[in-house]
């Protein structure tokens, strides 16, 4: 059989110290993501203005016109 269905269930202390630590590492990803453009806008040459270009593509209609 498989070893982890014999296993215990963890006490509610354990599960709700993983879920706080589960919750603060969620938080701090989602800071790093939402400061990152700021960085990045002001270590860049261009300071006029925050323009994030992640992806440039030329529009083709189902003729192949441009």
């Amino acid at each position: 059989m498989f070893p982890g269905m014999f296993m215990r269930k963890p006490d509610k202390a354990a599960a709700l110290k993983q879920l706080k630590s589960h919750v603060a590492m969620f938080g701090v990803w989602v800071a790093v993501i939402r400061v990152t453009p700021y960085v990045l806008h002001y270590f860049s040459d261009h300071n006029d203005e925050l323009k994030l270009e992640l992806y440039r593509y030329r529009h083709v209609n189902w003729k192949g016109e441009a």
